[in-house]
């Protein structure tokens, strides 16, 4: 009787959403296949950043907070096109320059967040150290980007306030 109580409750736990994410859902899996996904859209020369695109398309792979900062820096700079009062970059490449691709290297924890080392390959060639390294969280069950850091220990949540408060000490459109 003892076992069935069990096996129900263990049932119950995994169909409440509450079963451990696998092996396969680790945090380099997830953010292998964002870039195996976004490297090819970035590519792309379109009217709309590939950014945007991203949140639009996988708004459930990023947290409120880089979502809401990304599309206040991006809303900025339409409204004030030939001027730079934000990002002037690619904030998932890290990069102006368009790359080959993308692969994931080392992965860190630190208070339940994983850093996975991203490396870019220009030109057939892979950069030194990586040029990205993306922060995420499990949130739900489901892996979430919560902020990209670059190997100079800078990150994109403290860039995106920064530009923000700029922006608020010399108004632009």
């Amino acid at each position: 009787m003892k076992i069935l109580l069990l096996a129900a409750l263990a049932l119950f736990a995994w169909s409440a959403g509450a079963a451990p994410l696998q092996a396969a859902d680790s945090p380099a899996k997830f953010v292998q296949d964002f870039y195996n996904w976004y490297v090819p859209l970035s590519k792309h020369d379109r009217h709309e950043a590939s950014s945007d695109v991203a949140l639009k398309k996988r708004a459930a792979d990023f947290s409120p907070e880089l979502t809401k900062a990304l599309k206040e820096d991006s809303a900025a700079a339409a409204k004030n096109p030939g001027e730079l009062v934000g990002l002037d970059f690619d904030p998932f490449l890290n990069s102006q320059e368009t790359v080959d691709r993308s692969v994931v290297g080392n992965v860190t924890e630190k208070n339940g967040a994983y850093r996975v080392e991203v490396y870019h390959f220009l030109d057939g060639k892979k950069d030194k150290k990586p040029q990205v390294i993306p922060e995420v969280k499990s949130v739900n069950g489901h892996w979430v980007f919560i902020n990209f850091w670059n190997s100079e220990k800078g990150n994109l949540l403290e860039e995106l306030r920064q530009l923000a408060k700029d922006r608020k000490k010399y108004p632009v459109k």
